[in-house]
């Protein structure tokens, strides 16, 4: 495979991920109705899935730009 498409499944999965921990944090926010502990550990996690999606999409826009 060219270097251009390993980058791109790359960025398009750390976006999935992303999107996946978003997905479970509001299922754990939803199961506990809003427990104190969960919320200070939600805090956590949707700035690590925030950060992942914007990092997959980051690698995404590189992958464009350069031309192997």
């Amino acid at each position: 495979m060219k270097p251009d498409t390993n980058l791109r499944i790359i960025g398009i999965e750390i976006v999935g991920l992303g999107a996946f921990v978003l997905f479970l944090l509001y299922l754990e926010l939803a199961e506990t109705n809003n427990d104190a502990t969960v919320v200070n550990f939600a805090w956590v996690f949707g700035i690590v899935a925030v950060t992942l999606i914007l990092v997959g999409l980051e690698t995404l826009s590189v992958v464009r730009r350069l031309e192997f």
